[in-house]
């Protein structure tokens, strides 16, 4: 598996996590004008960016500075907008979705704070254009260094005011707090951090940070570090160096060990939200809409939520192209007002379809599950099939299950 440690003790803006992947990047032989050639696939106007990425020193340490050059018009966009832009981009599918993810994300946590619809938010600094190719650049060299787990150092937030659209705030910002809680992310209280008097974790830092975070404390067991990489911010702090760094290597285990060719392995996408004040109609409404939708399973599990409250936990598996609409869906569809993803990877069994003719000479369907060799490793009649049948003769349905399997088994022999 090749996992990735951010660690973020001096703080971490978008330019510096990008900074730093960059870096990663070219420490294991990838080059720069890969990175720019997808970048140039991002859906906007031409010519209406520029990028440029630059090796500098901060406090004694080399690193990788990204600094985005734009003429926007358009300051301010709504979640959607961003998303339209994203999703016309001709970037990988992956990049795609945590670029979503991200901004969808703190989508969430301004309605939180504002008190308003996620949709009626309005990004000003972060809908300018170097933010929204902050994020995309950082998905898009996520994606080429083929991370599939980071955990996360704890956090420095910084101390002072900050001045935004919406006048000062104090620091950390209302959208990063809120960030940070709801992803449970750890604080860090070093004597270094309490030192800091700066915003030293923006809001587009805080937004890729929480939802790439699979973890968050020290840095992973590695069986091997396959490169370092530092991103550097712009202020110029006395002390130490304004640098994020990445860790990036490889944990071996079941998951990057051999790979069983048995089986295809594809990748998936878990949505999940926690809702405490659904009916069970609105509910089981809910779960059928998702599986007309395209999703590959639905399922839920009792959970405990706020102040005692008996809740479930919504799960949904489905192609990594269908999340967005699986999360307009679960957003709409149900009372949460957060929805959350992260891609998986999954072995399927190949599968094919028999009929059986039953004793009355109806016919019932069996699936049947084999490996690559045409093995077969599981036989399920077809419940639908077997429940029809039992209500029509007035048959137990143990019975027509059980008289569907000895009936594929003769068909076998």
């Amino acid at each position: 598996m090749k996992i990735a440690y951010f660690d973020c003790q001096f703080g971490a803006a978008g330019d510096m996590l990008l900074g730093a992947l960059i870096a990663a990047m070219n420490n294991c032989g990838i080059d720069d004008s890969l990175w720019f050639r997808e970048m140039d696939k991002i859906a906007l106007p031409k010519n209406s960016f520029t990028v440029d990425v630059s090796a500098v020193i901060k406090g004694n340490i080399a690193s990788k500075q990204v600094r985005v050059s734009f003429e926007d018009t358009q300051e301010e966009r709504h979640l959607s907008e961003i998303l339209t832009i994203i999703e016309k981009s001709a970037i990988s599918e992956k990049a795609k979705l945590l670029a979503a993810e991200s901004f969808r994300n703190l989508a969430i946590s301004e309605a939180e704070v504002h008190g308003v619809d996620v949709e009626e938010v309005h990004f000003h600094e972060v809908g300018a254009i170097d933010a929204i190719v902050d994020i995309v650049g950082f998905a898009v060299a996520y994606d080429m260094l083929r991370i599939e787990q980071s955990i996360v150092s704890a956090l420095p937030v910084g101390s002072g005011c900050v001045k935004s659209a919406h006048g000062f705030f104090p620091i950390p910002g209302p959208a990063v707090l809120n960030l940070l809680s709801r992803a449970e992310a750890p604080i860090q209280q070093s004597e270094i951090a309490t030192k800091i008097n700066y915003e030293c974790l923006t809001p587009t830092g805080a937004a890729i940070l929480t939802t790439i975070a699979q973890g968050w404390g020290s840095c992973p067991q590695m069986d091997k570090m396959l490169s370092i990489g530092y991103g550097a911010g712009t202020y110029e702090p006395e002390g130490w160096p304004n640098v994020s760094r990445v860790v990036v290597g490889e944990k071996l285990g079941v998951a990057s060990g051999k790979q069983d060719s048995r089986f295809t392995q594809e990748d998936v996408c878990l949505i999940e939200a926690n809702v405490d004040d659904m009916s069970p109609q609105v509910l089981s409404y809910a779960i059928n809409r998702l599986l007309e939708a395209g999703a590959l399973d639905v399922f839920t599990t009792p959970c405990t939520m706020k102040k005692g409250r008996n809740g479930s936990l919504i799960s949904v598996i489905c192609r990594t192209e269908d999340q967005v609409v699986m999360q307009e869906l679960m957003l709409t569809e149900t009372s949460s007002i957060g929805v959350r993803a992260q891609l998986c990877k999954r072995l399927v069994a190949e599968r094919q379809w028999r009929t059986v003719a039953l004793g009355t000479g109806d016919n019932v369907r069996v699936k049947i599950a084999m490996d690559a060799s045409g093995k077969c490793i599981n036989i399920q009649p077809e419940y639908e099939d077997c429940a029809s049948y039992a209500r029509k003769h007035g048959q137990p349905l143990k019975q027509v299950l059980n008289e569907a399997l000895v009936g594929f088994q003769n068909q076998r022999d």
